[in-house]
């Protein structure tokens, strides 16, 4: 269960603990140690939640409103089926993009069963699916990918959603196209059945309504991406690691610019301080992105990896 759902569990346990003992007899020596222990137990598994220590494992909560849910009693089965089929596969899909723009636009996501979540438990408060990241080998010493994915996954949502116009334009720009179309599968649902949702995953907990859900939708229907990746040979010119821009000039002089790629941007930091990169020509990788809307579309280029020209004729 995420944290924040256990931590509401347990202060609800413990609350309901301490008003059966203020209303048991301190003379009741058959009931009063075993309310008493349970109230102990509840304290110290509550202290153990409040420790600072990040979760480990993937896991998200998923409450459902509206059209196909009756209450907390039941949701439909084919509504149901679908929103958490999506949801895994954006999880996928995000899991699969270690760098932000090199996961291919079409085919299968490489290696996705290491990236499932599994139904665990149905959870009330409207009606919902606590979904979670099995590990057989045990909790793991650091944040599992699949933990980090489903973080992304409730950030994307949010900007989605966002009140905030520029929240939503900032990221267009660096998710992925086959990220931002698992996104817009996720809402559809949602928005067709006139559902409402609430999101649980790690420390965030936020609430959908019918008119988050009207403008993230509207927003992932008005834009579509296509994307490519080519090769150019040229001079790198320069990259600002923080801005997470390049510009490289090609052998007709056309200069091309754009944003840093993840991966590539470590690799530039770590190689910096040994060899000039600036100046010298490489066979560049760059992904192109054409992001349209609305009849109108523009191109986004990032680079992904440098390769030295080693016969170069200078």
């Amino acid at each position: 269960m995420t944290r924040k759902l256990e931590l509401q569990s347990l202060r609800a346990d413990l609350a309901a603990t301490d008003a059966l003992l203020s209303r048991t007899p301190t003379n009741d020596f058959a009931g009063r140690p075993g309310l008493e222990s349970r109230r102990n137990e509840l304290q110290a598994r509550l202290l153990e939640q409040q420790s600072p220590e990040q979760e480990k494992l993937g896991s998200v909560a998923l409450f459902f409103g509206g059209g196909p849910v009756i209450g907390s009693r039941g949701i439909r089965a084919e509504f149901a089926g679908e929103v958490i089929s999506n949801y895994q596969d954006l999880v996928s899909k995000i899991w699969a993009s270690d760098d932000n723009s090199q996961m291919p636009n079409k085919g299968p996501v490489k290696d996705a069963a290491a990236s499932q979540l599994h139904v665990t438990e149905i959870v009330h408060g409207s009606f919902g699916f606590l979904l979670e990241e099995l590990d057989e080998l045990g909790t793991p010493l650091f944040e599992s990918p699949l933990r980090a994915a489903t973080e992304k996954a409730t950030q994307l949502i949010l900007a989605f959603a966002s009140e905030r116009e520029e929240v939503f334009e900032e990221l267009l720009d660096r998710v992925p196209a086959r990220v931002f179309s698992a996104v817009r599968d996720f809402l559809k649902p949602i928005h067709r059945e006139d559902a409402v949702f609430r999101m649980v995953e790690g420390d965030t907990d936020v609430s959908f309504d019918e008119a988050s859900v009207e403008r993230a939708y509207k927003r992932a229907e008005a834009y579509s991406f296509e994307e490519d990746i080519f090769d150019k040979d040229g001079e790198l010119l320069g990259v600002i690691p923080i801005g997470r821009r390049f510009e490289f000039r090609q052998g007709n002089g056309e200069v091309l610019r754009g944003n840093v790629g993840v991966l590539f941007g470590q690799s530039y930091l770590e190689r910096i301080g040994n060899e000039q990169l600036v100046g010298k020509r490489w066979k560049a990788r760059i992904n192109r992105r054409l992001k349209k809307s609305f009849g109108k579309q523009s191109e986004i280029l990032t680079l992904l990896e440098l390769h030295p020209i080693q016969d170069f004729a200078q």
